[in-house]
This record gives C-alpha cells, sequence and structure tokens, in this order.
C-alpha cells in the first residue's frame, strides 16, 4: 500500500512542532525526511514516521538529550526500558532537588513576613517559635562586637554546598549567666540556620548540626550597633527578673540584614531571645 506523503509545513501541523524545528531535526539527522524533491529541496514524510516524532517528543519533554535521543531510536525494547529506568531515577533526583528548593522559598518567606510583624524595637515579647536545624560550631574569643565575623565563612560554605543556596542569616549562642558589661560577654557557638530537611553529609571536624528547640521564647528586637548591644540584652534580662519568669537554656541571637545598598555595610536586625521553662 502507498503511504501518504506529507509537507513539512503538513508534519508541523500533525506534530505541533515549528518547521524550524524539523528543519533543525534533519539537519542534525535526527528525523530525516522520507523523501527530498531533487527539482525544489522540498521535504516530505511519510504517515509511518509520525510515531518517531512523537518518541522524539515525549523523550524530550522528559529532558533527554537531543543526542541520547538519536541512540534510544536504534535500542531494543529491552534496552529502552533500561533507558527509561535511567531517566526516571534522574527525574526523582529532580523532583526532590525542587522540593529543596520549595523548602528553601519557604523559609525565606517565613523570615520576611516575621521581618513585617516585628514588634516595636527594644520592646520585650513573648512568642511561640518553631524548632529550627542549625549548623554550628564552637568558638573562643568572639564578642558582641565581632558582628558577622570570618568565622562564619566555614558554615555558610558547608550550607550553600549542601543546600545550594545562600543563607544571609546568621546566629550566635552566649551563655546565660549576668553580665555586667559587655567587655564580659563571649559566644560560646556561632551558627547559620539549614534552610531544608536534607541530611548534611559534608562537614568539617568540629561543626555540627543541632536544634534550637520549639517553644515560648522571651524576645527583643533592635537594629544593631555596638553601643546598644548591651543595653538590650540588659533589658531583656531584667524583664525576666522583674516579671519572675522561669527561662531555661542559653541566649540565643540571630542577626538578618534588613536591607543592603552597594558602599553601604547595611543593616542587621538582632533578634535576641531565651527559652521559657515549660
Amino acid at each position: 500500500m502507498k503511504e501518504t506523503l506529507y509537507s513539512i509545513g503538513e508534519v508541523a501541523k500533525l506534530a505541533n512542532v515549528s518547521i524550524q524545528t524539523l528543519r533543525y531535526y534533519d539537519q542534525i539527522s535526527l528525523f530525516k525526511p522520507a523523501y527530498v524533491d531533487p527539482n525544489t529541496n522540498y521535504r516530505y514524510y511519510k504517515d509511518s514516521q509520525l510515531y518517531h516524532l512523537d518518541l522524539i517528543k515525549s523523550l524530550k519533554y522528559i529532558g533527554t538529550s537531543l543526542e541520547d535521543i538519536k541512540k534510544v531510536q536504534h535500542l531494543q525494547r529491552e534496552d529502552s526500558l533500561l533507558f527509561l529506568n535511567e531517566q526516571d531515577a534522574v527525574i526523582e533526583q529532580q523532583l526532590e532537588r525542587l522540593k529543596e528548593v520549595q523548602q528553601n522559598i519557604k523559609y525565606v518567606k517565613r523570615r520576611i513576613k516575621k521581618q513585617l510583624n516585628y514588634p516595636v524595637f527594644g520592646e520585650i515579647v513573648i512568642q511561640e517559635e518553631v524548632e529550627m536545624r542549625i549548623l554550628k560550631t564552637a568558638v573562643k574569643n568572639i564578642s558582641p562586637l565581632d558582628l558577622l565575623n570570618a568565622s562564619y565563612s566555614e558554615l555558610k560554605k558547608i550550607v550553600e554546598f549542601e543546600e545550594g543556596v545562600i543563607n544571609n542569616s546568621y546566629g550566635a549562642i552566649i551563655s546565660n549567666q549576668p553580665y555586667e558589661k559587655v567587655e564580659e560577654i563571649t559566644y560560646t557557638h556561632i551558627f547559620t540556620p539549614i534552610l531544608t530537611d536534607k541530611q548534611i553529609s559534608t562537614m568539617s571536624p568540629g561543626i555540627e548540626v543541632a536544634k534550637i528547640p520549639a517553644g515560648r521564647y522571651v524576645c527583643i528586637y533592635y537594629i544593631f550597633t555596638p553601643e546598644v548591644y548591651f543595653t538590650h540584652l540588659q533589658m531583656l534580662m531584667d524583664y525576666i527578673v522583674t516579671h519572675q519568669l522561669k527561662v531555661t537554656g542559653d541566649i540565643y541571637e540571630m542577626f538578618t540584614q534588613s536591607y543592603y545598598t552597594k558602599g553601604d555595610e547595611g543593616e542587621y536586625i538582632v533578634e535576641m531571645k531565651i527559652r521559657l521553662m515549660d
């Protein structure tokens, strides 16, 4: 039975692909016409070829490269199944990656919403906090006046390598004890949040995954300057004593850049908090 021949324009309409795409497929020997008129150089395609074009479109849809599609066209059924299994595994990895990206976006949205609802700077508030996974390391001789010290760099590199994001939130931990002046304060640890549920596999010595527990926290927010740091810490501790609150654990500090201008160091909001006992 004689097969019907279709012009390149007719195939483009039937298969919902552009004429330019069909010409390119011909050029790279991926999908060549069944017949080329020697007088006009017009391309013509047979009915049976439309199946192969469907295969190309399907493989392209799942992200298969054109070079790999060339190879798949010549595979036997069993080998085609193996190839599709491999493609399925690749897609699963991509889905997991997209889930991680979605978690990053949710974290950033939650942080921005929190910033928009910050209480008046300098006021004490009690609020519920969700659990936060962090990457932390013990430090010595780093004080609040060393805000964003270069010691954060190693933590940032690990999180960015594992999660593929640039994290601009940082934190520090100080012991909950009476202080008379800022010079007495040194951080026990510094940390950066982990934005996803992903397990951190690349870990340098002295760095560990930890958690800031969920619960009710007594908090204060302010714009950081070295001059006002101790004043706000003292306000937090005085509030705890005055209201006879029972607290537990260390004092956590989170530094978040509220804006950045070229040629400027920017402005940092500090959240200082300590957990109330259940």
